[in-house]
C-alpha cells in the first residue's frame, strides 16, 4: 500500500493524475530549518522528517505498516535565500517582487520510506529534482492582482506555476511537475524499483 504523506492538493492531484492508488496521511511538522545548510540539504531533511512523523501518524491512526510512505518538501532558492509559503499578504508581495524579472531554482526533495518484507526494518531513500524557473518582469499592480485571488498564499515562494502564476513564467528548464510539488517523472522510477505501479 502507498500512503502519501502531505495534506497538499497538488501532490493529491499529481498522483491521481498519474494513476496511482494511495491514502493520505497529514504530518505535523516544523519546517524551521538552519539558515546555515545547503538548500539542498535543508530540503531533503524536511521531506525525511515528513516521512518519519508520517508514518508515526500511519500507524497510530491506522494500526497497521504502510509498505510504501511517501512525504515530498518544495522550496525555491534565489541568491543563497530559500523561500518558504509567505506568512501574510505583505510577505507574497515581497518575494514576488524579488522574483520578478529573475531566475531561480525550485528543489523538490521525495522521501520514501520502505518497511520492508518483514515490516520491521525501516529504510528511507531520498531523492532530489531541480527545475530552473525564469520569471519575467512583473508590475506592482500584477502582483496585487494575483495577491488578491488568494492563490500564492499556500505555496512556497507565493506562486503557483500550474494556476494563474503561468503568465508570470518567461521560461522552465527541468520538470515542471516538479515545481508543482512532486517531480513525478523522477518519483515514478523510484516506485517502480520498489515495485509500485500506476493502476493504468
Amino acid at each position: 500500500m502507498l500512503v502519501l504523506a502531505s495534506s497538499s492538493p497538488r501532490r493529491i492531484e499529481l498522483l491521481q493524475e498519474w494513476g496511482y492508488e494511495f491514502r493520505v496521511v497529514q504530518p505535523s511538522v516544523s519546517e524551521e530549518f538552519s539558515a546555515t545548510e545547503l538548500p539542498e540539504d535543508i530540503v531533503q531533511d524536511l521531506a525525511k522528517r515528513k516521512a518519519l512523523d508520517g508514518l508515526e501518524v500511519w500507524r497510530s491512526q491506522q494500526g497497521l505498516e504502510a509498505d510504501i510512505l511517501l512525504a515530498a518538501d518544495t522550496i525555491v532558492v534565489l541568491d543563497e535565500r530559500i523561500f518558504g509559503k509567505p506568512a501574510s499578504e505583505e510577505d507574497a508581495r515581497k518575494m514576488l517582487q524579488v522574483l520578478s524579472g529573475r531566475t531561480h531554482k525550485v528543489m523538490t526533495a521525495i522521501a520514501l520510506a520502505d518497511m520492508g518484507s518483514d515490516n520491521q526494518s525501516l529504510s528511507i531513500d531520498t531523492s532530489l529534482d531541480i527545475t530552473t524557473v525564469s520569471f519575467r518582469d512583473i508590475s506592482d499592480q500584477e502582483i496585487w492582482d494575483y495577491i488578491s485571488t488568494g492563490e500564492p498564499m499556500d505555496k512556497a515562494a507565493a506562486y503557483g506555476i500550474q494556476g494563474q502564476a503561468e503568465k508570470f513564467v518567461a521560461w522552465t528548464q527541468g520538470s515542471l511537475t516538479n515545481v508543482i510539488g512532486l517531480p513525478m517523472e523522477l518519483l515514478s522510477t523510484k516506485l517502480q524499483e520498489k515495485n509500485v505501479y500506476p493502476n493504468r
